[in-house]
């Protein structure tokens, strides 16, 4: 009996021990929630206060960004300039110009200017800027460089014409022709490269916003494998004199001369005594033409023009001097080559007329020409190279 009373009372205690453990459990989940549950009513107080932003803050911008300039600038400048500064932006050119803005926080502005050569400048709000035209004319065969510039020298050439004094060549050879630039909207002379015909390079000397050299680069010694001096003279003195009625034609021995009192007729001899004598007989129908004939170019400008001459009566109206003219100061000089088989030479003589008329004085005939030569087309003819044209360059005369 007494053992079944301390079973019982072992199982009730035991009892007791376990549901005050349960009720501890439930005590310390509902502390815990309730915990949980103020913690988040704190949470949402706070909210109410100053919202907890629910995205990725926005970066700071930097001031330029987001500050409005205090002043604002608009500068027109032709189209191939370039505005460089912190805030400058530039609209569509229109009608060769375009308008750029410059925004700043100071009443004043600096900016650095580059025109489309290259050529750069500070420039300050308030100041004048003044662009001009640099016009550059040079033969064609000339090369020309930019050096600073994005285009090129061809891009400011405004024209291409014939030169004039070639004008009866071109049908012959592939001569120069006249090139015109035109560097508008500069800032300063564009920075140019310039090198001649035989590449040599020339400095450009700009005179009035202009620089021109018309004629090629010249040679003052001719190379000897092309032709020499005495054949160039040969050439010039042929002409000279048929020009005076001073070339024999073929078959032709000797002038005539008539003495006066007697009425013989006197063949002429070079350094004879003309006192007294008439000089009358002329040379044939076509004056020497026959032998100048040899030396040019067949069908050219300046053939014509001389044969037309022989047969016309233009050369009968020459002064009457003893035959066999001498020829003195003679001189070669600038030689151009413009092709393989076509070049120019200066030539320039003294040829001493003696004028029975006005008691046998002297007249002194100075004359300077330029020669063009062409290589004969007819390589079996007796001379390699032809007069295709003959440019007087000056002409002097002087009695003594």
């Amino acid at each position: 009996m007494q053992n079944r009373l301390l079973k019982t009372y072992l199982i009730t205690v035991v009892l007791l021990l376990l549901a005050g453990a349960a009720v501890l459990v439930v005590g310390y989940n509902y502390l815990e929630r309730y915990e949980r549950e103020q913690e988040r009513l704190d949470q949402e107080r706070i909210a109410n206060i100053t919202p907890t932003p629910t995205h990725t803050p926005i970066p700071t911008l930097e001031p330029e960004e987001i500050v409005e300039a205090k002043y604002k600038y608009t500068i027109e400048v032709p189209e191939g300039f370039t505005v460089l500064g912190d805030k400058v932006s530039e609209s569509e050119a229109k009608e060769g110009k375009k308008a750029v803005l410059i925004q700043t926080d100071s009443p004043e502005f600096e900016v650095k200017i580059i025109d489309e050569y290259g050529y750069e400048v500070d420039y300050r709000s308030g100041n004048t800027l003044e662009t001009k035209t640099y016009n550059l004319i040079l033969p064609d065969n000339f090369k020309v460089t930019l050096k600073e510039a994005s285009k090129t020298a061809e891009d400011y050439i405004v024209s291409v014409e014939e030169a004039e004094e070639y004008k009866w060549c071109y049908e012959y050879a592939d001569m120069p022709k006249i090139a015109a630039y035109a560097f508008t909207n500069a800032l300063n002379a564009p920075d140019i490269e310039i090198r001649d015909n035989l590449d040599n390079p020339v400095t450009p000397l700009w005179t009035d916003g202009s620089f021109i050299i018309r004629e090629q680069t010249v040679l003052h010694e001719i190379p000897s494998d092309i032709i020499t001096e005495e054949e160039i003279m040969e050439y010039v003195k042929t002409w000279s004199s048929f020009m005076t009625d001073d070339l024999k034609p073929e078959g032709f021995d000797a002038y005539i001369f008539t003495d006066k009192k007697t009425g013989k007729r006197v063949p002429y001899v070079k350094g004879m005594d003309v006192i007294g004598l008439d000089y009358r007989s002329r040379s044939p129908r076509d004056y020497g033409f026959s032998v100048l004939e040899k030396y040019l170019l067949p069908d050219s400008y300046r053939y014509r023009v001389l044969k037309e001459y022989a047969y016309g009566s233009d050369i009968g109206l020459t002064s009457r001097h003893l035959p066999d003219p001498e020829f003195i100061n003679e001189k070669i000089d600038n030689f151009v080559m413009y092709t393989d088989s076509f070049f120019s030479i200066d030539s320039s003589f003294t040829k001493i007329l003696i004028l029975p008329s006005l008691g046998y004085s002297k007249r002194y005939d100075t004359t300077s020409v330029r020669v063009y030569f062409i290589k004969n087309p007819d390589s079996t003819g007796s001379r390699k190279w032809l007069m295709a044209e003959m440019i007087t360059l000056s002409e002097n005369s002087e009695t003594k």
